[in-house]
């Protein structure tokens, strides 16, 4: 009865708050932000369309007054210009009547080039009020250093064009055309500032988001007086509920006749929703006993996984064996609480070290205990270090009592010598083991030698094999949860795409390469559940 009691207060205290978030300024609010959105997203293409339709004015402008640069210069001026009978005082003598055509048509430049010897040559310009000043215009025969790309275009082919570039004279918007003479052709320029085309963009943005901002006050108003109307029978509900909520669930009880009679009065929304209460309040009373037993239950379980996998997780090895020439590192996920994969390693006197992984089939807490058992029995009869077969065939029969042939852990034993930079190793059943060479850069998959334990009771008793190092050459132990992972597309991480990224990883430290192979399934899955329990060894000879 407690517990019932804590959870219809928690309840309560939840509906409490929610209804006090007052629910008229809730509706003007939405009404503020979607009325403003819209005004905003109107003014946004009424802006848009009026530039659009000034630039294309401007661009009217321009190619209408281009043809006149054309009369107001000597008929052969450009063959003049081009074959150097020119002189820079008739240059100088043409800018004051350019100059003035080109304030009186409200462009800030009209010029004209020719082009020799692949550079674009000035053969005529208009100057701004500055370059009135000091004479700074362009000379004669000057070059044009940041010219747009459109003016040898149209040069090329005679086609007016239009460009907003930037330059060393400053930001146009410009048209180009071209004409021709006895010497050749040459190409009219004329050009109106872009600051001016600016300045007009964000006058008309701030007119529109102005009127946008106006008109989403205006329905935000009436969005505020339209809530308050609609919020005054949901609050009544909502005090009712506060009563409700506050319920001990004794059969008369205040806050349902109140919620009965609000459902009586109101034949609205409102008040179907509070005999709906009137109805939820029965049947949440047998729920809330229900739900108390069944926490209780969920609670206890949580509290078990959670203790065996924190025992399953000291299993593991906490820090990397010390080993001469060689660096290590592992790590494992468990899909649940608790997982069936397990890795490990024991630093025999000799010196040498025996590297296991193994992954029992299934994930939970039955594989999770299979998988300590076989690690335990692993410790328990190594012997011989170097006889795997006679080892693996002892662990087989250790685990087909337990499973009675139901169940199988796939297995892997390898037994480092650091003198000798070689490993024995026996797979039963477990892969793909692969080894990058780092002399060729070639990854390659040791065998597998016999079937997974718990299978059969005998095993064929089979040596295993050998695996010289070489400095740089790195092994990955892992289990199936890596790349049998799917995307939503349904489509594995696969092992092509393991051997790409360990072969790609290689030349990383072994937790590195781990991090590596983590990242990339993490990108190919893209957020899909873990399906299975993951684990990653990885042995480097060297550093």
């Amino acid at each position: 009865m407690e517990k019932r009691e804590e959870i219809a207060v928690e309840g309560s205290a939840e509906l409490a708050m929610r209804a006090r978030g007052v629910i008229g300024r809730r509706i003007a609010l939405l009404a503020f932000a979607t009325a403003l959105a819209s005004a905003l997203a109107i003014a946004w293409l009424g802006y848009r369309a009026e530039t659009a339709a000034y630039r294309h004015a401007v661009d009217a402008k321009l190619r209408a007054i281009a043809p006149a640069i054309a009369t107001m210069l000597p008929g052969d001026w450009h063959a003049r210009v081009r074959s150097g009978a020119a002189t820079s005082a008739e240059y100088d003598a043409l800018v004051e009547p350019l100059t003035r055509y080109a304030d009186e048509a409200g462009v800030f430049y009209v010029y004209s080039y020719i082009e020799r010897d692949g550079r674009l040559l000035a053969a005529s310009t208009s100057a701004s009020a500055r370059e009135r000043i000091d004479r700074s215009w362009s000379k004669l025969l000057s070059e044009y250093q940041q010219a747009p790309a459109e003016i040898r275009r149209t040069l090329a082919d005679g086609a007016t064009r239009y460009a907003s570039y930037t330059d060393e004279f400053g930001s146009f918007r410009s048209v180009f055309a071209r004409g021709e003479d006895a010497g050749g052709p040459y190409v009219i320029g004329v050009d109106v500032s872009l600051d001016e085309m600016r300045a007009m963009a964000r006058a008309n943005l701030l007119r529109y988001a102005a009127a946008g901002l106006g008109v989403g006050a205006v329905v935000s108003l009436l969005g505020m007086i339209a809530g308050r109307r609609i919020s005054r029978p949901i609050e009544r509900l909502r005090k009712d509920i506060e009563t409700f909520a506050d319920d001990d669930f004794a059969n008369d009880d205040a806050g349902v006749e109140d919620l009965s009679r609000l459902a009586a009065e109101d034949r609205s929304e409102t008040g179907a929703l509070a005999a709906t209460f009137v109805l939820m309040r029965k049947q949440l009373a047998r729920h809330i006993d229900r739900l108390v037993e069944v926490t209780a239950e969920k609670e206890r379980v949580t509290s078990q996984l959670s203790i065996a996998r924190d025992i399953q997780k000291r299993l593991l090895p906490d820090k990397p064996p010390v080993v001469a020439g060689f660096s290590i590192a592992g790590w494992s996920e468990a899909a649940e609480q608790t997982g069936g994969d397990f890795y490990d390693w024991v630093e025999m006197p000799d010196g040498k070290l025996v590297v296991t992984i193994a992954d029992a089939t299934g994930h939970g807490l039955g594989p999770a205990m299979m998988a300590s058992l076989c690690r335990a029995y692993m410790r328990a009869t190594i012997e011989e270090s170097d006889r795997l077969g006679e080892f693996i065939a002892r662990l087989n029969k250790l685990v087909v009592a337990d499973t009675q042939g139901k169940n199988f852990v796939t297995f892997f034993i390898g037994v480092l010598d650091p003198s000798t930079r070689r490993m024995m190793v026996l797979s039963a059943g477990h892969g793909p083991v692969l080894v990058y060479r780092a002399r060729t850069k070639a990854v390659e998959e040791a065998e597998t030698h016999t079937l997974p334990l718990g299978i059969v009771e005998d095993l064929d008793l089979t040596p295993g094999s050998l695996i010289a190092f070489e400095p740089g050459d790195v092994m990955l132990l892992i289990s199936d949860g890596f790349f049998e992972w799917a995307n939503s597309d349904r489509e594995q991480f696969g092992i092509p795409r393991l051997r790409d990224t360990f072969a790609s990883a290689a030349g990383l430290r072994p937790a590195e390469v781990i991090d590596r192979l983590r990242a990339d399934l993490a990108a190919h899955v893209g957020g899909t559940p873990q399906p299975d329990d993951m684990t990653a060894m990885v042995i480097r000879c060297g550093p």
